[in-house]
């Protein structure tokens, strides 16, 4: 696990265009984690990124949704809007939800992304799983995708 989380940060931080970002961290996390589908959204993004596809559809309710986690959400897909954002929603099973902000995941900063990861088994994200290793991924790319505000 260590080198799969080595090897997609140095993915992650080789990647130069800032615009790229979220594209690197969605690509490395299905290729070295084996994850099915990912989607990232931001907002409160720079003028310079504001059209890029990232920066779009994420509702009102969906940020302060993200706010309002302290810890990622791991379980079956209850049709939440981030669910929707993956490239094959309909497919979905089971979601991991990880709001991106700066600090810690259990931190208070109001969120100003999401990081989601989604798969067709129902049982590959559950409520019980250890999520120290999700959060670690989502607090390193938020501090890489912070270049993008």
């Amino acid at each position: 696990t260590s080198d799969r989380i080595h090897h997609w940060t140095c993915d992650v931080v080789k990647t130069r265009n800032p615009a790229q970002l979220p594209e690197a961290i969605a690509d490395g996390l299905a290729r070295h984690f084996d994850v099915p589908q990912v989607a990232i959204r931001l907002w409160d993004v720079s003028e310079t990124y504001l059209n890029e596809p990232f920066a779009h559809g994420v509702s009102a309710d969906a940020r302060s949704f993200a706010s309002s986690l302290t810890m990622p959400y791991c379980g079956p897909n209850v049709g939440v809007e981030p669910a929707s954002w993956l490239p094959n929603s309909a497919s979905v099973q089971s979601v991991v939800l990880l709001p991106l902000r700066e600090g810690a995941i259990s931190g208070d900063a109001p969120a100003w992304g999401m990081l989601v990861l989604g798969s067709p088994d129902p049982a590959r994200f559950d409520a019980d799983m250890s999520t120290d290793l999700l959060e670690r991924i989502g607090e390193i790319a938020a501090s890489v995708l912070s270049r993008l505000r």
